[in-house]
């Protein structure tokens, strides 16, 4: 028996699920039950520790074991004997495909920005102005609770910050959204592209962010397009776990800055004034287009 994880795509090692929508059925019940449990367990977190943000952190690490990670595994061992299979990480992506996803991902980030800044000046028609506030406050919850668990000016604070929002939340968000519901909706009848919008869709609207919805969502289908082509679940979550962690420093940075102009990752991009700007996000939509083709192309083809 061969313990090692082997160093090539799926391809070729293709795993069917004999009863896929019955697999998506207990998913779905375990995560409800989770997320009944969480809703129960959490309310008492502040009462137990006496600092907020340590409450918070705390509380992310939770609900990432008990809402994503516990009901991707639990789901996966009862309806295969072969659950890392079936969540895809027991393979582990080549390193071009790593280095090929990780460039594309930076080279996109001027395009992304644009499109986040884009889409956080949405406004609903007048007759749902009562819809567009309730969502405007849902999203400054969410940002405050992002601040709470990046809080710290101290290198372990940093440190910390990585790990919960960066590592464990990257890992855990794969696991689920791509490992468990896109693997499983994937080995049904749906259209695999369908599988992998579908999921994304899901992806971000699990985050209740109206007004962060389409870069989250673009982001989500690029990780499911990761998972597809590579058939390893490490390539997104490598990926997701970048993405995430490039957040947090960058928060940190700039909260520990005496620059005016803030933070540049989430600056460059976003409101192009010049032409310079404008030439940099179409290039930044070009470039990652074209990176994305090359990628499916040469560093992941399709099989024979």
């Amino acid at each position: 028996m061969q313990n090692s994880l082997p160093n090539t795509p799926a391809q070729g090692r293709e795993f069917r699920l004999p009863r896929p929508m019955t697999a998506l059925g207990l998913l779905g019940c375990l995560f409800l039950f989770c997320l009944v449990v969480a809703g129960v367990l959490l309310p008492f977190l502040p009462r137990l520790v006496s600092r907020p943000e340590a409450a918070v952190r705390i509380a992310a690490v939770i609900q990432d074991l008990l809402i994503f990670i516990l009901p991707a595994v639990g789901t996966a061992m009862v309806v295969t004997r072969l659950p890392a299979r079936l969540l895809a990480v027991d393979t582990f992506p080549r390193w071009k495909s790593v280095l090929a996803a990780l460039v594309i991902l930076i080279c996109s980030v001027p395009a992304m920005n644009w499109i986040i800044e884009w889409n956080k000046n949405w406004h609903l028609p007048e007759s749902m102005a009562g819809a567009e506030m309730f969502f405007r406050q849902l999203e400054e919850g969410a940002n405050a609770t992002v601040e709470l668990l990046m809080t710290g000016a101290s290198i372990p604070s940093l440190i910390v910050s990585v790990l919960i929002v960066g590592v464990l939340a990257g890992f855990s968000e794969e696991l689920f959204f791509r490992g468990a519901l896109q693997r499983i909706l994937g080995m049904s009848r749906m259209n695999k592209h369908l599988a992998i919008w579908l999921v994304a869709f899901i992806f971000s609207a699990f985050h209740f962010q109206l007004f962060g919805f389409v870069p989250r969502m673009l982001l989500g289908a690029f990780l499911g397009y990761l998972l597809w082509w590579s058939g390893s679940l490490w390539l997104p979550v490598i990926v997701h776990i970048f993405n995430n962690t490039v957040v947090v420093i960058a928060a940190y940075c700039s909260a520990n800055s005496t620059d005016p102009a803030g933070n540049p990752v989430e600056s460059l991009g976003a409101a192009p004034a010049s032409a310079s700007e404008i030439l940099l996000v179409v290039g930044s939509f070009a470039v990652t287009a074209a990176g994305i083709w090359f990628f499916r192309r040469h560093i992941c083809p399709p099989a024979k």
